[in-house]
């Protein structure tokens, strides 16, 4: 494995920005070299062609989303308020993304061939991302007899579904009123 490089890290903070504000097929391999100011050469070093290089961008993305879940997870203490921070990050991403969408989903939309290796990191990071709801959900249950009455199956599914609703209509409408929506839904499937 190489070392870590200055260039490396330039070429692939300039694919994080292109392939997501511009997609996979939208951008070229000569704007990502003119934007990380590398070499061809430097670049095709690193990533011998651009399915590698947006692999090591969806690599870079997932460490990078999962690290910032983990770290608003970590702010909270009870299940209570693990349940509740999933959302809630998710609420301050979709501004930091200007409305752009989820990175995974807009992959896997420009993505036909589910074999991908881009697809299939794609389906990877979101499927983390449900077992971490399932998870703080089966947290919640267990904590307390008020959550007793739990789906955790039902609930973690409902949950995903406003998430990723909520997203995309953001997206779409370039506002928050659908993931402040998301957010009181997720909140009424803790009801009996």
């Amino acid at each position: 494995m190489r070392p870590k490089s200055d260039a490396r890290e330039r070429i692939i903070n300039a694919a994080c920005d292109l392939f997501y504000r511009q997609g996979y097929h939208s951008t070229s391999v000569d704007e990502i070299i003119e934007a990380s100011k590398v070499s061809k050469p430097t670049l095709y070093n690193y990533f011998p062609s651009k399915e590698i290089l947006c692999i090591g961008y969806l690599e870079e993305r997932t460490r990078r989303e999962i690290g910032m879940m983990e770290a608003s997870l970590k702010k909270v203490q009870t299940p209570k308020e693990r349940y509740s921070a999933i959302i809630q990050h998710v609420r301050g991403r979709i501004k930091s993304w200007e409305y752009r969408g989820c990175g995974f989903m807009n992959m896997l939309a420009e993505m036909p061939d589910p074999m991908s290796p881009m697809v299939k990191i794609s389906r990877s990071y979101i499927d983390a991302n449900r077992s971490l709801i399932l998870s703080v959900v089966k947290e919640l249950k267990e904590s307390s007899e008020e959550y007793a009455h739990l789906d955790v199956k039902a609930v973690s599914d409902a949950y995903y579904l406003h998430i990723a609703g909520a997203i995309s209509t953001c997206q779409e409408c370039r506002q928050d009123w659908p993931i402040d929506r998301a957010i009181e839904s997720v909140e009424n499937l803790l009801k009996p």
